[in-house]
Protein backbone atom coordinates (compact mmCIF):
# COMPACT_ATOMS: atom_id res chain seq x y z
CA UNK A 1 0.00 0.00 0.00
CA UNK A 2 2.56 2.39 0.84
CA UNK A 3 4.58 1.44 -2.22
CA UNK A 4 1.49 2.76 -4.28
CA UNK A 5 0.96 6.12 -3.06
CA UNK A 6 4.31 6.88 -3.08
CA UNK A 7 4.27 5.57 -7.18
CA UNK A 8 1.15 7.51 -7.14
CA UNK A 9 1.51 10.36 -4.96
CA UNK A 10 0.91 13.51 -7.48
CA UNK A 11 -2.13 11.35 -8.85
CA UNK A 12 -3.69 11.15 -5.85
CA UNK A 13 -2.33 14.56 -4.06
CA UNK A 14 -4.87 15.75 -7.15
CA UNK A 15 -7.75 13.76 -6.52
CA UNK A 16 -7.75 15.34 -3.12
CA UNK A 17 -7.78 18.70 -4.55
CA UNK A 18 -10.62 18.15 -6.89
CA UNK A 19 -12.47 16.51 -3.84
CA UNK A 20 -12.26 18.96 -1.48
CA UNK A 21 -13.17 21.40 -4.49
CA UNK A 22 -16.51 19.23 -5.16
CA UNK A 23 -17.24 19.39 -1.17
CA UNK A 24 -16.52 23.09 -0.57
CA UNK A 25 -18.70 23.35 -3.95
CA UNK A 26 -21.57 21.16 -3.10
CA UNK A 27 -22.20 23.24 0.29
CA UNK A 28 -21.72 26.38 -1.50
CA UNK A 29 -24.85 25.25 -3.30
CA UNK A 30 -26.83 24.75 -0.97
CA UNK A 31 -25.86 28.24 0.88
CA UNK A 32 -28.83 30.75 -0.35
CA UNK A 33 -28.69 34.37 0.26
CA UNK A 34 -28.59 35.26 4.32
CA UNK A 35 -28.04 38.21 6.76
CA UNK A 36 -26.80 41.06 4.96
CA UNK A 37 -25.80 39.50 1.67
CA UNK A 38 -30.01 40.90 1.35
CA UNK A 39 -28.83 44.54 2.74
CA UNK A 40 -26.41 44.30 0.06
CA UNK A 41 -27.83 43.03 -2.93
CA UNK A 42 -30.22 45.92 -2.52
CA UNK A 43 -27.91 48.24 -2.73
CA UNK A 44 -26.44 46.39 -5.85
CA UNK A 45 -29.44 46.30 -7.68
CA UNK A 46 -29.52 49.96 -7.99
CA UNK A 47 -25.98 50.78 -9.06
CA UNK A 48 -25.87 50.77 -12.92
CA UNK A 49 -21.98 50.01 -13.38
CA UNK A 50 -19.26 49.49 -12.07
CA UNK A 51 -18.64 53.39 -10.44
CA UNK A 52 -21.85 52.76 -8.95
CA UNK A 53 -20.63 50.06 -7.04
CA UNK A 54 -17.43 52.04 -5.80
CA UNK A 55 -19.67 55.36 -4.94
CA UNK A 56 -21.59 52.67 -3.00
CA UNK A 57 -18.28 51.22 -1.22
CA UNK A 58 -17.07 55.33 -0.86
CA UNK A 59 -20.52 55.75 1.23
CA UNK A 60 -19.69 52.72 3.18
CA UNK A 61 -15.87 53.65 3.95
CA UNK A 62 -17.23 57.38 5.31
CA UNK A 63 -19.89 55.14 7.29
CA UNK A 64 -19.35 51.69 8.38
CA UNK A 65 -16.45 50.28 7.33
CA UNK A 66 -12.76 50.79 6.59
CA UNK A 67 -12.59 46.72 4.72
CA UNK A 68 -12.70 48.46 1.40
CA UNK A 69 -11.29 44.86 -0.54
CA UNK A 70 -13.16 42.31 1.40
CA UNK A 71 -16.58 44.87 1.08
CA UNK A 72 -16.07 45.38 -2.48
CA UNK A 73 -15.78 42.08 -3.51
CA UNK A 74 -18.87 41.22 -1.03
CA UNK A 75 -21.09 43.71 -4.13
CA UNK A 76 -19.29 42.39 -7.20
CA UNK A 77 -20.46 38.67 -6.08
CA UNK A 78 -24.07 40.07 -5.32
CA UNK A 79 -24.03 41.79 -9.22
CA UNK A 80 -23.97 37.76 -10.69
CA UNK A 81 -25.91 35.02 -10.43
CA UNK A 82 -25.25 33.09 -7.11
CA UNK A 83 -23.41 30.10 -8.61
CA UNK A 84 -21.08 32.78 -9.72
CA UNK A 85 -20.11 33.40 -6.50
CA UNK A 86 -20.42 29.53 -5.45
CA UNK A 87 -17.67 28.73 -7.78
CA UNK A 88 -15.24 31.55 -7.31
CA UNK A 89 -15.23 30.74 -3.25
CA UNK A 90 -14.86 27.26 -3.81
CA UNK A 91 -11.61 28.09 -5.43
CA UNK A 92 -11.03 30.93 -2.78
CA UNK A 93 -11.20 27.62 -0.26
CA UNK A 94 -8.51 25.93 -2.79
CA UNK A 95 -6.26 28.58 -3.46
CA UNK A 96 -6.45 29.17 1.12
CA UNK A 97 -5.76 25.37 1.12
CA UNK A 98 -2.87 25.74 -1.10
CA UNK A 99 -1.40 28.74 0.61
CA UNK A 100 -1.55 26.97 3.93
CA UNK A 101 0.42 24.12 1.99
CA UNK A 102 3.24 26.43 0.65
CA UNK A 103 4.11 27.92 3.94
CA UNK A 104 4.66 24.48 5.31
CA UNK A 105 8.62 23.93 4.91
CA UNK A 106 10.46 20.73 5.42
CA UNK A 107 7.55 18.74 3.59
CA UNK A 108 7.76 15.90 0.87
CA UNK A 109 6.97 16.93 -2.29
CA UNK A 110 3.09 16.41 -3.38
CA UNK A 111 2.97 15.72 0.72
CA UNK A 112 0.06 13.86 1.02
CA UNK A 113 0.03 14.00 4.67
CA UNK A 114 0.01 17.57 5.03
CA UNK A 115 -2.61 18.15 2.16
CA UNK A 116 -5.04 15.89 4.63
CA UNK A 117 -4.19 17.70 7.60
CA UNK A 118 -5.18 21.34 6.26
CA UNK A 119 -8.27 20.56 4.59
CA UNK A 120 -9.50 18.81 7.97
CA UNK A 121 -8.04 21.03 9.90
CA UNK A 122 -9.86 23.46 7.87
CA UNK A 123 -13.07 21.90 8.51
CA UNK A 124 -12.71 20.76 11.95
CA UNK A 125 -11.87 23.80 13.56
CA UNK A 126 -12.56 26.75 11.32
CA UNK A 127 -14.03 29.46 13.16
CA UNK A 128 -17.59 29.90 12.36
CA UNK A 129 -17.22 28.00 9.23
CA UNK A 130 -20.34 28.68 7.77
CA UNK A 131 -20.20 32.41 8.18
CA UNK A 132 -17.02 32.56 6.82
CA UNK A 133 -16.72 30.21 4.86
CA UNK A 134 -20.02 29.97 2.81
CA UNK A 135 -22.21 32.91 3.90
CA UNK A 136 -21.17 35.95 0.87
CA UNK A 137 -20.32 38.72 3.23
CA UNK A 138 -18.52 36.76 5.94
CA UNK A 139 -16.38 34.75 2.94
CA UNK A 140 -15.53 37.84 1.02
CA UNK A 141 -14.41 39.35 4.01
CA UNK A 142 -12.60 36.11 6.37
CA UNK A 143 -12.13 33.74 3.66
CA UNK A 144 -10.92 35.82 0.69
CA UNK A 145 -8.91 38.11 3.03
CA UNK A 146 -7.04 35.27 4.88
CA UNK A 147 -6.24 34.11 0.76
CA UNK A 148 -4.76 37.57 0.25
CA UNK A 149 -2.83 37.61 2.92
CA UNK A 150 -1.45 34.43 3.47
CA UNK A 151 -0.77 34.75 -0.66
CA UNK A 152 1.03 37.80 -0.13
CA UNK A 153 2.92 35.87 3.04
CA UNK A 154 3.75 33.37 0.59
CA UNK A 155 5.06 35.98 -2.28
CA UNK A 156 7.51 37.56 0.67
CA UNK A 157 8.73 34.13 1.95
CA UNK A 158 9.34 32.79 -1.76
CA UNK A 159 11.74 35.34 -2.54
CA UNK A 160 13.89 35.47 1.10
CA UNK A 161 14.43 32.20 0.17
CA UNK A 162 15.52 33.17 -3.25
CA UNK A 163 16.67 36.55 -2.63
CA UNK A 164 20.39 35.94 -4.53
CA UNK A 165 18.27 35.18 -7.65
CA UNK A 166 16.25 37.78 -8.07
CA UNK A 167 16.92 39.80 -11.49
CA UNK A 168 14.64 42.32 -11.53
CA UNK A 169 14.54 43.79 -8.14
CA UNK A 170 12.61 47.10 -9.01
CA UNK A 171 9.36 44.71 -10.34
CA UNK A 172 9.22 42.51 -7.36
CA UNK A 173 9.10 45.46 -5.14
CA UNK A 174 6.48 47.05 -7.35
CA UNK A 175 4.60 43.67 -6.98
CA UNK A 176 5.59 43.51 -3.05
CA UNK A 177 4.39 47.28 -2.55
CA UNK A 178 0.63 46.55 -4.49
CA UNK A 179 0.01 43.10 -2.92
CA UNK A 180 1.36 44.97 1.07
CA UNK A 181 -1.58 46.84 -0.10
CA UNK A 182 -4.38 44.61 -0.61
CA UNK A 183 -2.97 42.29 2.61
CA UNK A 184 -2.99 45.22 4.64
CA UNK A 185 -6.76 46.63 3.42
CA UNK A 186 -8.46 43.07 4.70
CA UNK A 187 -9.02 42.82 7.86
CA UNK A 188 -7.93 44.86 11.11
CA UNK A 189 -6.42 42.09 13.39
CA UNK A 190 -5.27 39.57 10.75
CA UNK A 191 -3.86 42.13 8.71
CA UNK A 192 -1.92 43.18 11.68
CA UNK A 193 -0.69 40.01 12.36
CA UNK A 194 0.72 39.95 8.54
CA UNK A 195 2.77 42.72 9.04
CA UNK A 196 4.42 41.51 12.52
CA UNK A 197 5.00 38.05 10.42
CA UNK A 198 6.81 39.70 7.38
CA UNK A 199 8.59 41.84 9.70
CA UNK A 200 9.78 38.82 11.97
CA UNK A 201 10.98 36.78 8.61
CA UNK A 202 12.79 39.54 7.31
CA UNK A 203 14.17 40.72 10.99
CA UNK A 204 15.68 36.61 10.98
CA UNK A 205 16.54 37.35 7.72
CA UNK A 206 18.49 40.46 8.40
CA UNK A 207 20.25 39.16 11.53
CA UNK A 208 21.63 35.66 10.01
CA UNK A 209 22.73 37.39 6.85
CA UNK A 210 24.63 40.09 8.62
CA UNK A 211 25.83 37.65 10.77
CA UNK A 212 27.55 35.82 7.46
CA UNK A 213 28.66 39.46 6.17
CA UNK A 214 25.74 39.02 3.00
CA UNK A 215 23.65 41.43 1.48
CA UNK A 216 20.34 41.57 4.26
CA UNK A 217 18.42 44.46 2.69
CA UNK A 218 16.19 44.00 -0.51
CA UNK A 219 14.01 46.53 -1.77
CA UNK A 220 11.07 43.95 -2.04
CA UNK A 221 11.40 43.93 1.60
CA UNK A 222 10.53 47.53 2.79
CA UNK A 223 8.70 47.86 -0.34
CA UNK A 224 5.91 45.15 1.72
CA UNK A 225 6.33 46.63 4.80
CA UNK A 226 5.45 49.78 3.17
CA UNK A 227 2.64 48.53 1.42
CA UNK A 228 1.28 46.56 3.98
CA UNK A 229 1.23 50.06 6.33
CA UNK A 230 -0.41 52.00 3.35
CA UNK A 231 -3.05 49.48 3.41
CA UNK A 232 -4.20 49.06 6.89
CA UNK A 233 -3.52 52.83 7.48
CA UNK A 234 -6.07 52.87 4.78
CA UNK A 235 -8.90 50.37 6.58
CA UNK A 236 -8.24 52.05 10.16
CA UNK A 237 -8.83 55.64 9.29
CA UNK A 238 -11.90 55.25 7.90
CA UNK A 239 -14.39 57.26 9.38
CA UNK A 240 -16.72 54.23 9.20
CA UNK A 241 -15.05 52.51 12.02
CA UNK A 242 -15.14 55.34 14.45
CA UNK A 243 -19.07 55.48 14.35
CA UNK A 244 -18.91 51.38 14.20
CA UNK A 245 -17.07 51.24 16.96
CA UNK A 246 -18.65 53.48 18.88
CA UNK A 247 -22.16 51.84 17.81
CA UNK A 248 -20.66 48.62 19.29
CA UNK A 249 -18.63 49.89 22.49
CA UNK A 250 -22.31 51.03 23.92
CA UNK A 251 -22.56 49.57 27.67
CA UNK A 252 -19.00 47.89 28.00
CA UNK A 253 -16.60 48.91 30.29
CA UNK A 254 -14.30 51.63 28.95
CA UNK A 255 -10.04 52.17 30.10
CA UNK A 256 -7.95 50.23 31.84
CA UNK A 257 -10.51 48.33 33.41
CA UNK A 258 -12.29 47.70 29.87
CA UNK A 259 -8.97 46.24 28.41
CA UNK A 260 -8.81 44.00 31.21
CA UNK A 261 -11.91 43.04 30.75
CA UNK A 262 -11.62 42.28 26.93
CA UNK A 263 -8.49 40.20 27.02
CA UNK A 264 -9.75 38.01 29.35
CA UNK A 265 -12.82 37.23 27.14
CA UNK A 266 -10.43 37.29 24.21
CA UNK A 267 -8.76 34.31 26.69
CA UNK A 268 -11.94 32.32 27.25
CA UNK A 269 -13.03 32.90 23.41
CA UNK A 270 -9.17 31.31 22.47
CA UNK A 271 -9.90 28.25 24.93
CA UNK A 272 -13.80 27.78 23.34
CA UNK A 273 -12.16 28.10 20.13
CA UNK A 274 -9.11 26.65 19.24
CA UNK A 275 -8.17 24.00 22.91
CA UNK A 276 -7.92 20.95 20.83
CA UNK A 277 -5.66 22.49 18.27
CA UNK A 278 -3.77 24.06 21.08
CA UNK A 279 -3.36 20.98 22.92
CA UNK A 280 -2.22 19.30 19.75
CA UNK A 281 0.54 22.08 19.65
CA UNK A 282 1.44 21.80 23.42
CA UNK A 283 2.50 18.08 22.77
CA UNK A 284 4.20 19.08 19.50
CA UNK A 285 6.22 21.49 21.02
CA UNK A 286 7.34 19.15 24.19
CA UNK A 287 8.58 16.72 21.38
CA UNK A 288 10.45 18.98 19.24
CA UNK A 289 12.27 20.05 22.85
CA UNK A 290 13.35 17.02 23.71
CA UNK A 291 14.13 16.01 20.13
CA UNK A 292 16.31 18.81 20.21
CA UNK A 293 14.66 20.41 17.43
CA UNK A 294 13.88 23.74 19.94
CA UNK A 295 17.23 23.86 22.47
CA UNK A 296 18.51 27.43 21.66
CA UNK A 297 17.68 30.78 20.79
CA UNK A 298 18.45 31.19 17.08
CA UNK A 299 16.18 27.98 16.68
CA UNK A 300 14.12 29.23 18.21
CA UNK A 301 13.43 32.42 16.73
CA UNK A 302 13.87 31.22 13.36
CA UNK A 303 11.40 28.07 13.72
CA UNK A 304 7.89 28.49 11.62
CA UNK A 305 6.26 26.81 14.23
CA UNK A 306 7.24 29.39 16.67
CA UNK A 307 6.78 32.59 14.52
CA UNK A 308 3.09 31.46 12.99
CA UNK A 309 2.11 30.92 16.90
CA UNK A 310 3.26 34.66 18.38
CA UNK A 311 1.43 35.75 15.15
CA UNK A 312 -1.86 33.85 15.77
CA UNK A 313 -1.21 34.93 19.29
CA UNK A 314 -0.59 38.64 18.97
CA UNK A 315 -4.09 38.47 16.29
CA UNK A 316 -5.76 37.05 18.95
CA UNK A 317 -5.24 39.67 21.51
CA UNK A 318 -4.56 42.81 19.07
CA UNK A 319 -8.86 42.28 19.27
CA UNK A 320 -8.54 43.80 22.66
CA UNK A 321 -8.17 47.23 21.29
CA UNK A 322 -12.12 47.37 19.85
CA UNK A 323 -15.50 46.47 21.36
CA UNK A 324 -15.97 42.79 21.85
CA UNK A 325 -15.99 41.06 18.51
CA UNK A 326 -17.89 38.29 16.93
CA UNK A 327 -16.49 34.91 17.26
CA UNK A 328 -15.08 35.14 13.37
CA UNK A 329 -13.02 37.80 14.08
CA UNK A 330 -10.80 34.95 15.21
CA UNK A 331 -10.86 33.11 11.67
CA UNK A 332 -7.37 34.71 10.32
CA UNK A 333 -5.76 33.66 14.28
CA UNK A 334 -7.04 30.47 13.50
CA UNK A 335 -5.84 30.23 9.93
CA UNK A 336 -1.96 31.01 11.56
CA UNK A 337 -2.72 28.43 14.50
CA UNK A 338 -3.49 25.97 11.96
CA UNK A 339 -0.20 26.80 9.70
CA UNK A 340 1.87 26.69 13.11
CA UNK A 341 0.87 23.25 14.46
CA UNK A 342 1.29 21.95 11.41
CA UNK A 343 4.27 22.78 10.67
CA UNK A 344 5.22 21.64 14.04
CA UNK A 345 4.05 17.67 13.68
CA UNK A 346 5.92 17.65 10.25
CA UNK A 347 9.05 19.25 11.96
CA UNK A 348 8.31 15.98 14.68
CA UNK A 349 10.48 13.64 13.79
CA UNK A 350 9.10 9.94 12.87
CA UNK A 351 11.86 7.50 13.40
CA UNK A 352 10.20 6.01 16.28
CA UNK A 353 7.37 3.67 15.44
CA UNK A 354 4.90 5.13 18.42
CA UNK A 355 5.57 9.06 17.25
CA UNK A 356 4.87 8.20 13.31
CA UNK A 357 1.70 5.87 14.56
CA UNK A 358 0.47 9.23 16.80
CA UNK A 359 0.68 11.42 13.09
CA UNK A 360 -0.33 9.03 11.24
CA UNK A 361 -3.74 8.27 13.44
CA UNK A 362 -4.28 11.88 13.63
CA UNK A 363 -4.93 12.59 10.36
CA UNK A 364 -6.62 8.72 10.03
CA UNK A 365 -9.10 9.99 12.59
CA UNK A 366 -9.80 13.56 11.27
CA UNK A 367 -10.40 11.80 7.80
CA UNK A 368 -13.21 10.05 9.27
CA UNK A 369 -14.39 12.72 11.29
CA UNK A 370 -15.07 14.11 8.45
CA UNK A 371 -16.49 11.51 6.29
CA UNK A 372 -18.95 11.47 8.93
CA UNK A 373 -19.66 15.10 9.78
CA UNK A 374 -19.39 16.30 6.07
CA UNK A 375 -22.70 13.63 4.98
CA UNK A 376 -24.50 14.68 8.24
CA UNK A 377 -24.15 18.59 7.50
CA UNK A 378 -24.93 17.84 3.57
CA UNK A 379 -28.46 16.68 4.65
CA UNK A 380 -29.06 19.74 7.09
CA UNK A 381 -27.72 22.33 4.60
CA UNK A 382 -29.95 20.75 1.75
CA UNK A 383 -32.63 20.83 4.54
CA UNK A 384 -32.53 24.17 5.21
CA UNK A 385 -32.04 24.86 1.34
CA UNK A 386 -35.38 23.35 0.65
CA UNK A 387 -36.85 25.38 3.35
CA UNK A 388 -35.76 28.86 2.06
CA UNK A 389 -36.86 28.20 -1.45
CA UNK A 390 -40.27 27.11 0.60
CA UNK A 391 -40.39 30.26 2.02
CA UNK A 392 -39.23 32.23 -1.07
CA UNK A 393 -42.18 30.63 -3.21
CA UNK A 394 -44.40 31.49 -0.35
CA UNK A 395 -43.48 35.49 -0.51
CA UNK A 396 -43.87 35.30 -4.32
CA UNK A 397 -47.24 34.09 -3.48
CA UNK A 398 -48.17 37.31 -1.56
CA UNK A 399 -47.29 39.29 -3.91
CA UNK A 400 -49.02 37.76 -7.00
CA UNK A 401 -52.53 38.42 -4.83
CA UNK A 402 -52.32 42.05 -4.62
CA UNK A 403 -55.94 41.46 -2.83
CA UNK A 404 -54.17 40.53 0.80
CA UNK A 405 -53.57 42.67 3.58
CA UNK A 406 -52.11 42.24 6.64
CA UNK A 407 -48.95 40.58 7.63
CA UNK A 408 -47.39 37.87 6.02
CA UNK A 409 -46.19 35.14 8.15
CA UNK A 410 -43.77 32.17 7.25
CA UNK A 411 -42.06 29.99 8.93
CA UNK A 412 -38.88 29.80 10.67
CA UNK A 413 -36.00 27.39 10.38
CA UNK A 414 -36.49 24.21 12.11
CA UNK A 415 -33.89 24.16 15.08
CA UNK A 416 -33.15 20.52 14.19
CA UNK A 417 -31.08 21.56 11.26
CA UNK A 418 -29.22 23.89 12.89
CA UNK A 419 -25.09 23.27 12.35
CA UNK A 420 -22.07 24.77 12.40
CA UNK A 421 -21.92 25.04 8.53
CA UNK A 422 -24.82 27.45 7.97
CA UNK A 423 -25.55 31.02 9.22
CA UNK A 424 -29.08 30.83 8.67
CA UNK A 425 -30.60 30.36 11.94
CA UNK A 426 -28.59 33.39 13.87
CA UNK A 427 -29.80 35.65 11.40
CA UNK A 428 -33.24 33.84 10.96
CA UNK A 429 -36.82 35.79 10.41
CA UNK A 430 -38.08 36.97 14.06
CA UNK A 431 -42.14 37.64 14.97
CA UNK A 432 -41.06 41.47 15.27
CA UNK A 433 -41.89 43.25 11.90
CA UNK A 434 -39.23 45.68 12.84
CA UNK A 435 -36.25 43.42 13.01
CA UNK A 436 -33.97 43.96 11.14
CA UNK A 437 -33.43 41.19 8.77
CA UNK A 438 -37.24 41.16 8.71
CA UNK A 439 -36.79 44.85 7.26
CA UNK A 440 -34.09 43.23 4.79
CA UNK A 441 -36.75 40.89 2.96
CA UNK A 442 -39.49 43.25 2.64
CA UNK A 443 -37.46 46.04 0.98
CA UNK A 444 -35.82 43.11 -1.11
CA UNK A 445 -38.88 41.83 -1.97
CA UNK A 446 -40.71 44.71 -1.95
CA UNK A 447 -43.04 43.48 0.43
CA UNK A 448 -45.34 44.93 2.83
CA UNK A 449 -44.74 43.28 6.68
CA UNK A 450 -42.83 40.02 6.95
CA UNK A 451 -42.74 38.03 10.18
CA UNK A 452 -42.01 34.38 11.08
CA UNK A 453 -42.42 31.91 13.67
CA UNK A 454 -41.32 28.59 14.31
CA UNK A 455 -42.37 26.26 12.47
CA UNK A 456 -44.56 23.78 14.36
CA UNK A 457 -47.14 26.86 15.36
CA UNK A 458 -46.98 27.80 11.56
CA UNK A 459 -47.87 24.56 10.59
CA UNK A 460 -50.66 24.60 13.23
CA UNK A 461 -52.33 27.76 11.87
CA UNK A 462 -51.66 28.17 8.20
CA UNK A 463 -50.52 24.74 7.13
CA UNK A 464 -53.57 23.16 6.81
CA UNK A 465 -56.92 24.82 5.23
Amino acid sequence: MTAFIEKHRKQIFRIILAAAFLMILAYNFLTPYLSDDYSYAIAVREAKSVWDLIKQQYGEYLSNSGRVIGQFNVRLSLVFDKWVFNLVNSFMFIALVLFMYANIRRKKKYDIFVLLLIITFLWKFAVSFGQTMLWICGACNYLWGSVFILGFVTFYRHFLYHADKIKHHWMIAAGAFMLGIIAGWCNENTSGGCLMMILLFGLNFWWDRRKRKEKSIYPFMIAGVLGMCCGMLGMISAPGIRSRSATMSEGEYTGFVGLLSRIYKITLSIRELFFVVIVITIIVLVILVLQKKLCSLRLLRNHETVIFLLVATATCYALALAPTPADRAYFGAGIFLFVGCIQGIVDVSDTEQVVRAAKYSLVSVLCAWLFFAYLDNLVNLARIYREEKERIDLIWEEKGDPDEDGILVIPQFREAFKNPYSNAHESDLQDDKDYWINLFYEVYYDLGNITAIPRDEWEEQYGEE
